[in-house]
């Protein structure tokens, strides 16, 4: 099982004094069936005296602390040693065809887990915009009868991908998904809310994971798209075969290169690094991410 050295380094500056700060961070990479976290170290500079840690509603490491020193610059700096190999795929005429999905989905959540219903609703980064559903028929034309899901899901992806372009200069946070489709235009997180937001309104339920890419890949693999920065991507429920992760700025199932920090309905929910200030003016962030293969 390949492991990897992973860090993180977020810094914010201030033009004036910042009197106390609070932030939530999601920098703890996760611990499933084709994931281990061996070790996990977390500088904070200014150091808070409260620095605490839970398990969140989504099964998540969070991290929290409060900062009452005065400061003109906070540095949040983690570093991870992670194990992960390529996820199991179900063999795809193992899987359900396309259109008994929503069936199969309804009993689901009425026979095995409720939880489901929130995946399959919008969010508040994750609307249900009428030019989205357009957008899943327009890829999803003569994909709909007799293929199973999990084929549906690469060709379905291929086609997004091939829709738009990865353009780090197009969007920001803020950006409505309805901009993101007139311009067919963004970054891997507008990728993950858009193919979200089709999916959602397929009624198949879709779940937004942020994580990392492998930054070096090994000799003859491509370097994906959104290396040397948090990664986003969606997860998919299938009944029968659990959750299938799928990277729509890459067109891929995602592999052993992607690490896996955070799961939730949208970004909103696994934030990397998010939080309130008292002060301090005007405001700058920079960040890092380095994820190589480890010795």
């Amino acid at each position: 099982m390949p492991r990897y050295c992973v860090t993180h380094r977020t810094r914010y500056t201030h033009s004036t004094l910042v009197g106390s700060a609070w932030q939530s961070l999601h920098l703890q990479p996760r611990n499933e069936e084709s994931q281990r976290c061996e070790s996990f170290e977390l500088q904070v500079a200014p150091h808070p005296t409260d620095l605490t840690s839970r398990i969140d509603y989504f099964g998540n490491k969070q991290h929290i602390f409060t900062l009452q020193e005065p400061h003109k610059e906070l540095t949040i700096t983690s570093r991870s040693i992670v194990q992960r190999e390529e996820p199991a795929l179900t063999m795809s005429g193992l899987t359900p065809p396309f259109e008994d999905i929503p069936s199969l989905v309804d009993q689901a959540i009425l026979e095995e887990d409720f939880s489901l219903e929130q995946y399959l609703n919008a969010s508040p980064l994750v609307p249900f915009d009428p030019a989205a559903r357009e957008l899943s028929a327009e890829l999803g034309s003569n994909l709909n009868t007799g293929i199973s899901i999990l084929d549906w899901l690469g060709l379905f992806g291929d086609r997004f991908y091939r829709a738009f372009t990865f353009d780090k200069k197009a969007t920001q946070i803020s950006t409505p998904l309805s901009q993101v489709i007139v311009e067919r235009r963004g970054v891997c997180q507008d990728f993950a809310h858009l193919l979200i937001c089709c999916l959602r309104q397929l009624r198949l339920p879709a779940a937004y994971v942020s994580g990392y890419l492998l930054t070096k890949p090994p000799v003859g693999k491509e370097r994906l798209v959104g290396a040397d920065a948090s990664h986003a991507w969606v997860s998919m429920y299938i009944p029968g075969s659990g959750w299938v992760d799928y990277d729509p700025t890459n067109a891929c199932f995602v592999g052993s290169g992607h690490i896996v920090i955070a799961r939730g309905r949208d970004f909103r929910d696994v934030s990397p690094v998010k939080g309130l200030f008292s002060g301090g003016g005007a405001r700058a962030l920079e960040t890092g991410v380095t994820v190589e293969l480890s010795e």
